[in-house]
């Protein structure tokens, strides 16, 4: 996957505008936190970013994309270019499994970077990189640090790295990105400018499967739905089958709202042993299913709806349940999100919230509270 240039970012055209006039007055922070959703475009703005830095016309000029550096730097083999990301494994093998990722990344123009839990930004890579801040760059006025998911990192480490950003000098300049900002420490934080990303519009994901991942109109549209915002997520979901998906979440819907506990408790055995991945996808169907009500309820046009080829069916719903009722609904789904991040058996907890569906004895006074941003989760 190429960097590509500032002015070629998807979706972010404030990031975009601010950090092109950042290079052209050539007048830089020690360093930059660029935070926001997942999968928004965060890692690849800085990699964009650094290498617009590092181009031999900068200083001033816009990036030329066709010096050596900017060519270097597109394939990560700039020198003064360190691009530190989160792996899992033996400390042994680390630089194998690192030399992996670059090169899928390289190779594959829709590569996401994805990790187990447990994978870290290890304390040996950090080390080396910060002996080696203390000698002048090799080619370049200055030597970049991006750090991908800057907040799985550990506490020393963020001591370590305190004092390089609190001085860089002149010859260094670092760029953070996390999706998770509060679990970075207030220090880092505060030693940052910070640069805002948004969750991407659902046309723009939309267009871009169709168009560069070769993913049909419709199923393309679901996965767009399916994202919230995260451009990597509907690329990581791509490789499953949304429509089939859909129509299981929907074959549980039907048994659950006709009160049949025991048809839904064995269309559920019928999934087998599904993950919680595969349950989250399930809840975010029916919630899907649940905003089309609401819009064929209110007057939206058929464009709007994500399940178009249930229409009949949406707008025979939507003339019963009113803005309260899907309030009501929602409530109940949201549940099920909240307790999938504790330990409770999904396969009960989705059960539970189904049969709950056509119960309206809910109090709907407020909403489930959240103890962090849903993009934090």
């Amino acid at each position: 996957m190429p960097i590509p240039a500032l002015s070629d970012l998807l979706g972010q055209p404030e990031a975009s505008a601010f950090l092109s006039g950042v290079v052209a007055r050539a007048r830089y922070a020690n360093a930059y936190l660029f935070q926001g959703p997942a999968g928004v475009g965060k890692g690849t703005a800085a990699l964009a970013f650094a290498r617009a830095v590092l181009c031999d016309r900068s200083g001033g000029a816009p990036p030329c994309g066709r010096c050596p550096a900017c060519l270097k730097s597109a394939r990560l083999q700039h020198p003064d270019l360190k691009f530190l990301f989160p792996v899992s494994g033996e400390e042994k093998d680390l630089d194998e499994t690192i030399a992996a990722t670059l090169a899928a990344w390289r190779e594959d123009p829709l590569f996401v970077f994805s990790y187990e839990k447990a994978a870290s930004i290890r304390l040996s890579i950090t080390r080396d990189l910060l002996r080696e801040l203390a000698f002048k760059p090799f080619e370049a006025q200055r030597r970049v640090v991006v750090v991908r998911d800057a907040d799985r990192m550990r506490e020393d480490q963020y001591s370590a790295m305190l004092k390089a950003i609190e001085e860089p000098g002149a010859s260094s300049l670092w760029v953070l990105t996390t999706a998770r900002p509060s679990r970075l420490p207030a220090t880092i934080r505060s030693r940052c400018q910070k640069v805002r990303f948004a969750p991407l519009p659902e046309d723009l994901i939309a267009d871009f499967l169709s168009e560069r991942a070769g993913i049909t109109a419709r199923p393309a549209r679901m996965l767009a739905a399916l994202s919230g915002g995260s451009l990597a997520r509907a690329l990581t979901l791509r490789e499953q089958d949304p429509l089939a998906l859909r129509n299981q979440a929907l074959a549980l819907l039907e048994p659950a709202l006709r009160g049949d506990p025991a048809t839904l408790w064995k269309t559920l055995g019928r999934l087998g042993r599904p993950g919680r991945e595969t349950i989250r996808r399930l809840v975010e169907f029916h919630q899907l299913w649940l905003r089309d009500i609401l819009r064929a309820r209110y007057g939206a046009p058929r464009e709007s709806l994500v399940h178009r080829d249930r229409e009949e069916e949406i707008r025979k719903q939507a003339q019963t349940l009113d803005a309260t009722e899907v309030r009501r609904r929602l409530m109940v789904l949201e549940e099920v999100l909240r307790a999938m991040e504790s330990n409770v058996a999904v396969e009960v907890a989705l059960f539970s919230a189904l049969t709950r569906l056509a119960d309206r004895s809910l109090e709907t006074d407020s909403w489930p509270p959240h103890p962090t941003d849903r993009w934090a989760y």
